[in-house]
């Protein structure tokens, strides 16, 4: 029998040892480093919200990437204009595509190729909410060639549970900055941002409607809140006294609203005011004027529900 030859052996064994050591059991988890990762995709996620009584409200929400649970975000409730409600006889996915296919929606979230991008995400890593109404309802009764209006005693359904929506929200995540809900909204949107601001005038720390109405006999609610209205001067759907009815009753009343016309142009002026435009805005400080508003008044208490009550 031949002996062995340990020159060649010991680098065997070597190799052996190595397997045995470093190759994980079959049997057992391996325990990875954590890292840092993206929570959501880089886009809206579809929801529908349940209220206390059952009625339901899909809405669309934009979460930051990167998403640290402990930091505080602030949240933007941007109410839609009445073109990309849902339809009864679309699929989910066609009204999803109604909404989330706008460009004012897009640049809010995953953001907006155009020549001058505000970057929102980028900037301020914020919540974004875009409830969807069901069509024929609105946020506000009533025809939008009538202007300025008188505040209902109480708010549609589709105003109130876009409210409810916010403040379940802040429920399920805790780091949403109870100083800094703001509210914007176009067309039917901007109706519903100044009846909004109107019945909750604390509740938000800045509004910004565009081509919306309002009710000028409450405007004295409205004298400590920072608002930017816009509309455009040849506005053919809504008149343009409906924002100017309310800036000049805010100012009467004591307030300090900022009022930005656009002369000669007519109803559709989100392109302009949200940067979605292919040229440079007017009002390119727009987007660091709302996030740098805050305001001092306590989360709300009012419980409502994200899933329908169990009986």
């Amino acid at each position: 029998m031949k002996s062995w030859n340990f020159r060649v052996l010991l680098p065997v064994l070597a190799a052996i040892i190595v397997l045995f050591v470093f190759v994980p059991d079959k049997n057992k988890s391996v325990i990875l480093s954590p890292r840092r990762q993206n929570t959501v995709p880089d886009n809206y996620i579809t929801r529908v919200f349940t209220d206390a009584s059952g009625m339901q409200m899909t809405y669309y929400l934009y979460i930051p990437a990167n998403y640290n649970p402990q930091e505080e975000y602030p949240l933007v409730l941007l109410l839609q204009g009445g073109g990309e409600r849902a339809q009864v006889n679309n699929t989910p996915a066609q009204n999803r595509a109604l909404q989330l296919n706008q460009a004012y929606a897009l640049v809010w979230g995953p953001g907006y190729s155009s020549p001058y991008p505000p970057k929102v995400q980028q900037h301020w890593p914020s919540f974004i909410v875009i409830p969807q109404v069901v069509a024929p309802h609105q946020f506000v009764l009533g025809p939008a060639w009538e202007g300025s209006y008188t505040l209902a005693q109480q708010p549609t359904d589709a105003l109130r549970m876009s409210k409810e929506i916010v403040d379940a929200l802040q429920k399920q995540y805790t780091n949403i900055d109870p100083h800094r809900l703001y509210i914007t909204g176009l067309s039917m949107g901007g109706y519903g941002a100044w009846d909004a601001i109107e019945r909750w005038p604390t509740y938000f720390a800045a509004a910004a409607p565009l081509a919306g109405a309002g009710d000028p006999t409450k405007a004295s609610r409205l004298v400590n809140l920072p608002i930017w209205a816009f509309h455009g001067g040849s506005d053919s759907l809504v008149p343009v006294s409906g924002s100017r009815d309310m800036i000049q009753a805010i100012k009467a009343a004591g307030g300090h609203p900022r009022y930005t016309e656009f002369p000669g142009v007519n109803h559709v002026i989100w392109d302009i005011v949200y940067s979605t435009a292919n040229t440079p805005s007017p009002v390119p400080n727009f987007f660091s004027w709302l996030f740098s508003q805050r305001n001092i008044y306590p989360m709300p208490t009012t419980s409502y529900h994200l899933c329908p009550p169990k009986s």
